[in-house]
């Protein structure tokens, strides 16, 4: 069972503000579990909740290309636990060049926000060179081009790992509710490119399934009693962080 004090997180909450470029803060709670945990939680979400539109056969591919600055801000934020920071990545779906999105994704304290753009193939491609002068129209634009622009201006934005993984999204439409299960994470350890013919990845997780609950003001109360009956504490995961420490222990000591 989760702690008492742990519990209080899940009950609703005050509406809270649309921040700049119309980011909206949601709250996001992530535990890492275990097959049969996974497959409890599945049996009893399921009548309450319907797959996500984009799902096939009920899950899909997710692959995110994270950028970091030369003072490693993103990785370094997040290990020491800054209340507020923000990372930008590169995602798509199922590897389809026709939907490539970047994204700003910001922590401020217990919340989590997001602003993201679609980027055309030649974008994606200038940004692995490092050139992002294609946003420079937008340097004071609040959206997630004049972020990245500015952010690059003053420390400087690369390339830094690619993170994969397969993701069951179940969906609740009262108080936009998103639960994620993501399973066989994964690493790419021989390019910076997602759509290279000859990516090869190293598996991190194997068993382990990192679950998600994102909701906006209020969690329902079917759905919060089934969280709260879950047998696994509350833990601040990151896949950027767990996948960069796995391809530095590969660099340094091989498979």
């Amino acid at each position: 069972m989760l702690a008492l004090g742990k519990m209080k997180t899940l009950l609703p909450q005050r509406a809270q503000p649309v921040l700049s470029g119309g980011r909206r803060l949601r709250h996001e709670l992530k535990y890492i579990i275990d097959e049969g945990t996974y497959r409890v939680l599945v049996q009893r979400l399921r009548p309450l909740m319907h797959s996500d539109k984009n799902s096939v056969n009920g899950e899909y591919r997710v692959t995110s290309l994270y950028f970091d600055d030369i003072y490693g801000s993103g990785y370094n934020d997040k290990v020491s636990g800054m209340a507020t920071r923000r990372k930008f990545r590169i995602r798509s779906y199922n590897l389809d060049p026709s939907r490539i999105m970047l994204e700003a994704k910001h922590k401020d304290d217990n919340y989590v926000s997001k602003l993201s753009a679609q980027l055309t193939e030649n974008q994606y491609r200038a940004l692995l060179r490092g050139d992002c002068s294609f946003m420079a129209c937008r340097d004071w634009t609040e959206d997630v081009f004049g972020e990245y622009y500015r952010s690059n201006l003053v420390s400087g934005l690369r390339p830094k790992i690619i993170v994969d993984y397969v993701r069951e999204a179940l969906v609740y439409p009262h108080g936009n509710v998103r639960v994620t299960f993501d399973k066989k994470l994964s690493t790419c350890y021989n390019t910076l490119d997602m759509f290279a013919d000859d990516a090869q990845y190293s598996p991190i997780y194997s068993k382990e399934i990192i679950l998600e609950v994102k909701y906006d003001n209020y969690l329902p109360s079917s759905i919060q009693s089934v969280i709260q009956g879950l047998n696994a504490t509350r833990q601040s995961v990151s896949k950027y962080i767990i996948c960069s420490d796995k391809l530095l222990e590969v660099k340094t000591h091989g498979f």
